[in-house]
């Protein structure tokens, strides 16, 4: 396979590790079009700066808000890659935790400032803040894996010239491990492997129905219609308004990624390979993220707008909260393994 060479060359206003003062940013659903051998197309997210002459104008970032369009997300949201992030920094070996240091002391944002970033949690979204730039789509397909929801497909199909998240994530835990590789291939390596362990557990990353992994399914929550970023789909709700309410039940983020995670349970998240993972991911969608659509069955069109309140939030959020915790426990086995293979 050919050597891929990532460049630190997108100019956006970062926020700091863990505060979203430093970066105001809005979200920008773009469709990305098709190309060749995808077949389709697919709306984005992508981080936009807005530089601080504008953040002051709050009647001008009110009209590039409604602008950016309807919010159909691709990026697991920003808290479920931190918590992964954070879960698996304290499962990292002694070593593996030093690499670590090591390979983020010279951290970079895509402008070229230091980062300050120095744990897997703080390095979680930086896969996403990359697609400021539109160098960055040639990346846009690496986040998800389009397997089938209901029946088989080629896996040419699923995951063409090896863009898919399974794939590439595999790919960057090779170049992770390869100490001959330069200190940068290695350092956005990690930032890579990061982010993609989170998103193949993202249940909507790793299926498809033919609706883009759930984003054309329409999607009311809690009688809302619209959030923050526009009309809501079931792809959406997974990416943003499920985790923010589970948060909001389990008293936040750092709450979630410091709750002890028992020896028995860690083992058994740990056997398998990346594939398992996101195949494990795609029974989930399965079984949780449309199986709990009132009247859903494989072959029959969604009823559409489906109306997400307290049963299916009460059915889905103990899956959604265990896919932090094992998102964070793989991470935390495939770095200890890349970095402390003694």
């Amino acid at each position: 396979m050919s050597k891929l060479i990532f460049q630190d060359l997108t100019p956006f206003t970062a926020r700091a590790p863990r505060s979203r003062a430093r970066c105001a940013c809005l979200n920008d659903s773009r469709r990305v079009g098709q190309q060749a051998g995808e077949g389709k197309s697919r709306t984005y997210n992508r981080l936009v700066p807005i530089p601080s002459r504008l953040a002051v104008a709050p009647a001008l970032a009110l009209v590039l808000a409604v602008a950016a369009g309807p919010r159909s997300a691709l990026a697991w949201g920003p808290e479920a890659h931190r918590i992964a992030g954070d879960i698996a920094q304290r499962l990292l070996t002694e070593r593996a935790a030093r690499e670590v240091a090591g390979l983020l002391r010279y951290d970079r944002l895509a402008d070229r400032r230091p980062s300050g970033r120095s744990t897997l949690g703080e390095i979680a979204n930086w896969a996403d803040e990359i697609r400021s730039e539109p160098w960055s789509r040639k990346y846009s397909r690496w986040h998800y894996d389009d397997i089938p929801l209901c029946g088989t497909a080629p896996q040419a199909k699923i995951c063409p010239r090896g863009n898919c998240a399974s794939a590439r994530l595999e790919q960057q835990l090779g170049i992770l491990k390869d100490r001959g590789k330069r200190w940068r291939e290695r350092n956005e390596a990690l930032k890579w492997v990061v982010h993609l362990v989170a998103d193949i557990h993202q249940p909507l990353h790793a299926a498809d129905n033919g609706d883009r992994g759930g984003n054309r399914i329409v999607v009311t929550f809690f009688g809302a219609g619209a959030g923050r970023w526009g009309s809501l789909n079931l792809h959406a709700i997974w990416d943003e308004q499920l985790v923010e309410r589970l948060l909001a039940a389990r008293g936040g983020e750092a709450a979630i990624a410091a709750a002890p995670i028992a020896q028995a349970e860690r083992s058994a998240w740990e056997k398998g390979s990346v594939r398992d993972w996101t195949a494990e991911s795609n029974a989930l969608a399965r079984s949780a993220a449309y199986g709990n659509i009132p009247g859903f069955r494989c072959g029959a069109a969604v009823t559409q707008p489906v109306a997400i309140a307290d049963a299916y939030y009460s059915a889905v959020a103990p899956h959604l909260e265990r896919q932090f915790r094992k998102a964070g426990v793989r991470l935390a086995k495939l770095v200890n393994e890349a970095l402390d293979s003694r």
